[in-house]
């Protein structure tokens, strides 16, 4: 069936006229009239009836009206989404991201991008740095905002911003009055850390392994809001990235570790942006927005690639 002849019988039978229908359509009278009859001829029915000056449609005409419609709007509507979808104002995007940085800087982010372009089926989950990496080259993710891939997933990566880890103490905490913490002071108390696939794990072990210090007693919690609430409530001292918004006025401060400075790469890995919708992209190149301009001298621009190592 001829959708363009479909088309020119929804407007015959919408306008009542022929020559109406033929107006609205920018066609020549003779073509309308050759659609229908070929409309007709297709279906083996005839859709209208002439009553001397008028058309009148036919039982099975007004039947296949009505479908015509549905179908039309349907068809409309398809190629309205295809259009939004090739924009970037429609589609779905799948990502994930490491704990802080995920509630510290992309929820905003995230917030304002869905403000924008609503129409856009968003999904955004919280995890580790290794499973990211894994599903964003398994295909189950889009992109992933964690620390640099292993360079045997093929991934590019772009660096965002460094993170360093520090030690959260109550405000009670003898240590809490000093601007920084050596390692060594952190000897004989309870270490709250994440667990052991945690990149903020793995960096605290790496500079303590390195610097030959292993005096700790760590406690694992698999949660940086937990490790909040449980130094909040004097229990230990936790491992943390520096974010100034999980300090709490009145009971919590945030100190780096001045000898030991350990420092991870944050930025955004993916598989190879051929392949991902124009929505993906708009909302990566919103997430670089938080890159720090001066912390990273070797970042990559919008459309470059850097592979992970």
């Amino acid at each position: 069936m001829d959708l363009r002849a479909l088309k020119t019988f929804e407007a015959c039978v919408r306008l009542g006229h022929f020559l109406k229908a033929a107006e609205e359509l920018q066609y020549a009278p003779s073509t309308v009239t050759l659609q229908i009859q070929r409309l007709e001829a297709d279906l083996g029915v005839s859709l209208f009836v002439r009553d001397g000056k008028r058309v009148i449609v036919t039982e099975a005409g007004r039947w296949l009206h009505h479908e015509a419609s549905v179908l039309l709007k349907s068809i409309d509507a398809m190629r309205q989404t295809v259009s939004d979808i090739a924009s970037g104002d429609n589609g779905s995007v799948r990502f994930a991201a490491i704990e802080p940085v995920a509630s510290q800087q992309l929820a905003t982010v995230v917030a304002d991008f869905y403000k924008t372009r609503p129409k856009v089926e968003l999904t955004m989950e919280v995890g580790g740095s290794r499973s990211i990496a894994e599903r964003v080259r398994a295909g189950e993710l889009d992109f992933g905002v964690c620390s640099a891939p292993p360079s045997k997933l093929k991934l590019e990566f772009e660096p965002l911003i460094e993170e360093r880890l520090g030690v959260m103490l109550h405000t009670n905490h003898p240590l809490a009055d000093r601007d920084s913490i050596s390692a060594s002071d952190l000897a004989g108390h309870t270490i709250l850390v994440k667990e052991p696939t945690c990149i903020y794990r793995e960096l605290w072990e790496t500079a303590i392994c390195g610097s030959g210090q292993n005096l700790y007693s760590c406690m694992e919690v698999g949660s940086f809001f937990v490790i909040q609430q449980m130094v909040k409530a004097e229990l230990g001292i936790g491992i943390v990235p520096i974010y100034s918004s999980l300090e709490q006025e009145g009971s919590l401060v945030i100190r780096p570790i001045a000898d030991l400075n350990p420092v991870v790469t944050i930025g955004i890995a993916y598989k190879d942006k051929d392949f991902l919708g124009k929505a993906a992209l708009w909302l990566m190149e919103a997430i670089r927005g938080i890159r720090e301009p001066n912390t990273l001298q070797n970042s990559t621009g919008p459309e470059e690639k850097k592979t992970g190592t």
